[in-house]
């Protein structure tokens, strides 16, 4: 993901989740990449711990699920003045762009974002 967000602010957004999801939610990465964006991917530390994404199988994952980035962008839309994020090709630039679930399955077996989780 990328963000105008500052690593201080990504930094106090991960403090705020990791108080809902045990401590379990870290960055994979954490990245500036140049003086107004910084890149970053969120993980969990322990996948059979809330926040961990289950995969479409049923597999457990170190990948955050979408209810940590939920909480994650929504703390930054609610502190940080004018932020935006990239995430998936969306540019999301306050909370209306925020929890959008969707489809990632198919028409014949619905599976969305939201339910790939121990949440």
């Amino acid at each position: 993901m990328k963000t105008n967000a500052t690593i201080q602010q990504l930094n106090e957004a991960l403090n705020f989740v990791n108080q809902k999801f045990d401590n379990n939610v870290q960055f994979k990465e954490i990245k500036q990449i140049s003086s107004k964006r910084v890149n970053f991917t969120l993980r969990v530390k322990n996948s059979s711990s809330p926040g961990a994404k289950i995969g479409y199988s049923g597999r457990k994952t170190i990948a955050a699920c979408w209810h940590v980035h939920g909480y994650f962008f929504e703390y930054l839309f609610l502190t940080c003045k004018d932020v935006y994020i990239i995430s998936q090709g969306k540019k999301m630039k306050d909370n209306s762009d925020n929890w959008q679930d969707q489809n990632v399955g198919n028409k014949y077996n619905p599976v969305f974002y939201s339910t790939l989780c121990n949440c």
